[in-house]
């Protein structure tokens, strides 16, 4: 009567773990495009702030660009560490993505209009703030368009 009882059940699939979050560091951050992107926008920030303490002959506009030049240094760094200490996979909730694309495309914008002033108003260090100023915004506009990319398909932050 219970001759192959066990064999006529179904068998439910194991479940999968539970995905890691811990706190760790992740040095392969750097390789990826949103690390790369995130360290050039370190890099020109930092080196478009040098170029505009060196002389600058538009009072107004030098001090909108240290508000930007500084403002993106500091959350640059922070994503940074955020991503590659993976406090975004602890704090998945959180719209990481969605306020990331915000920040990028108001930073870009800006960046945009700055870079702008700074050739139509300077002399040669306007030029060289101008410059790294479009490379900011190429990096910052990607750096958007990956994010937007990710929200929209509801992808996970890292």
């Amino acid at each position: 009567m219970f001759d192959n009882y066990g064999n006529n059940q179904a068998q439910t699939p194991p479940s999968q773990p539970p995905p890691q979050r811990a706190l760790r560091f992740d040095k392969g951050y750097v390789t990826t495009i949103p690390g790369i992107l995130k360290l050039v926008q370190l890099v020109s920030n930092f080196v478009g702030f040098i170029c505009i303490k060196i002389q600058w002959s538009a009072w107004i506009s030098s001090i909108f660009y240290n508000i930007l030049y500084w403002m993106g240094i500091i959350v640059a760094c922070l994503l940074l560490l955020l991503y590659t200490f993976h406090f975004v996979e602890k704090f998945y909730k959180i719209p990481w993505h969605k306020m990331e694309f915000f920040y990028c495309m108001f930073v870009a914008i800006t960046y945009i209009i700055l870079s702008i002033m700074a050739t139509t108003i300077g002399e040669s260090t306007g030029i060289a703030v101008s410059f790294f100023g479009f490379c900011a915004v190429i990096a910052y506009g990607f750096d958007g368009y990956l994010n937007y990319r990710g929200w929209q398909k509801g992808l996970p932050a890292q």
